[in-house]
């Protein structure tokens, strides 16, 4: 009988040490495990919508004209079928770029947004000839975190609401050619 009560005191000591290890346990778990595993998942979502953007950048790049390039990014829907593979990715605005950069110096950018903008000097053969043609897609997506807290008073990005970054992915610019109708370069069309 001596030996049950010895083990009934242990056993109520034992007891409250649980209790108060399991509050340390849940701030433990929404205090670090929760944003330490949003903090691993977020890079993850974000290199792979980054691979789906390169591979959408170079399929772009070998279009015949650079209005095809813009309707294709556009209308196509490839962007938004590759999105539909990655979860928590979610593509809020794209926009096609042609970035002209000059080869000798003085090292100068021209950005044409618009098909049929491109100066004479920029283009192919032009005064300021040889250049570097490169098609760039700019992207604004919202990645959102594994598990969103809510009911906080202070917005986190990543961990209490989405984060919005920008994204960027070029390609050297395929078609050198001219349309043998109109005289024009492809690029500039």
């Amino acid at each position: 009988m001596i030996i049950s009560n010895r083990y009934r005191k242990k056993s109520r000591k034992s007891g409250q040490q649980l209790v108060e290890f399991s509050a340390a346990l849940i701030l433990l778990v929404i205090g670090i495990f929760i944003p330490l595993l949003d903090l691993g998942v977020l890079p993850l979502r974000w290199i792979l919508w980054q691979e789906a953007l390169n591979t959408d950048v170079r399929r772009l790049a070998q279009s015949e004209s650079f209005s095809k390039a813009i309707t294709s990014l556009d209308t196509d829907g490839f962007l938004s079928m590759r999105l539909g593979h990655i979860s928590g990715v979610k593509l809020l605005n794209a926009q096609c770029a042609l970035i002209i950069s000059t080869l000798n110096s003085p090292y100068e950018t021209y950005t044409v947004q618009e098909p049929k903008s491109i100066k004479a000097a920029w283009l192919p053969g032009g005064a300021k000839s040889p250049c570097l043609y490169e098609l760039e897609i700019t992207s604004v997506i919202e990645l959102s975190p594994l598990i969103l807290l809510q009911g906080f008073s202070t917005s986190i990005p990543g961990l209490t609401k989405p984060f919005i970054c920008t994204t960027k992915a070029r390609a050297h610019w395929e078609n050198y050619g001219r349309d043998p109708s109109t005289k024009q370069f492809f690029m500039n069309e």
